[in-house]
C-alpha cells in the first residue's frame, strides 16, 4: 500500500468517525434511541457516571427516561481530535458543550456542561462504531431561567424543535430517517 493510500484511508476513517460522533449527538438530542443503539459495538462500554455497570447497554436503556425529564437538550461538539491506530481501530477526544433544559412546577432550569468524550472506535462490517466511551466533566453551570423568552418576536414563525419523531428535521430531510444510521 502506498503512502497516498494510507493517507486517503486515514482521512476517510476520520470523516466517518466524526460523522459517528455527530450522529450520536443527533440521536440523543432527538430522543432517537434506535439510532443511538446502532452506533455502538455489541458489548461496548460507556462511562456516563450514573450507569453503574459502565455498559453502553445500561446507558442506552436510560436515554428515554432521561430525555422524558427534559424540555430541550442540545449537544455541541467543538474540538475533535482523532488518531487512527489501525485499519479497524481509532481513538478520539471530542470536546462538548451540552444544554439541558428542565421545566418543573416551580420554574425552568438550565444545566450547561462542558466536557469531553474520550472514545475508542472500532470498525466492523464497514462501519465505525463506539467500542468504549468515557465522559469527562470539565465544568458545569446550572441556573433558573424564564419559562419563555422575554421577547418572543425573535422566534415567532420559526419551527420548534422537539425530542421526538415530530421534530421538523424528520419531515425536512429524506437522508436522515428516524432510527436509521446513514
Amino acid at each position: 500500500m502506498t503512502t497516498a493510500n494510507i493517507d486517503t484511508d486515514t482521512l476517510v476513517a476520520k470523516d466517518a468517525i466524526r460523522d459517528l460522533v455527530l450522529q450520536f449527538c443527533h440521536a440523543v438530542d432527538r430522543g432517537d434511541v434506535a439510532l443511538a443503539r446502532s452506533l455502538y459495538q455489541t458489548g461496548a462500554l460507556d462511562e456516563h457516571g450514573f450507569n453503574t455497570t459502565n455498559t453502553a447497554q445500561e446507558f442506552l436503556d436510560s436515554i428515554e427516561m432521561m430525555t422524558a425529564q427534559l424540555a430541550a437538550i442540545q449537544h455541541n461538539i467543538t474540538n475533535h481530535l482523532i488518531r487512527v491506530t489501525g485499519p479497524e481501530s481509532a481513538e478520539g477526544e471530542a470536546y462538548i458543550i451540552a444544554y439541558h433544559r428542565f421545566e418543573k412546577e416551580d420554574g425552568a432550569y438550565l444545566l450547561i456542561t462542558g466536557g469531553r468524550y474520550l472514545d475508542r472506535y472500532s470498525k466492523s462490517e464497514g462501519q465505525w462504531k463506539f467500542a468504549h466511551r468515557k465522559c469527562v466533566i470539565d465544568w458545569a453551570q446550572d441556573m433558573t431561567v424564564p419559562a419563555k423568552l422575554r421577547d418572543e418576536s425573535i422566534t415567532r414563525g420559526l419551527a420548534a424543535g422537539t425530542m421526538g419523531a415530530d421534530d421538523p428535521s424528520y419531515a425536512f430531510f429524506t437522508a436522515f430517517p428516524r432510527g436509521l444510521r446513514t
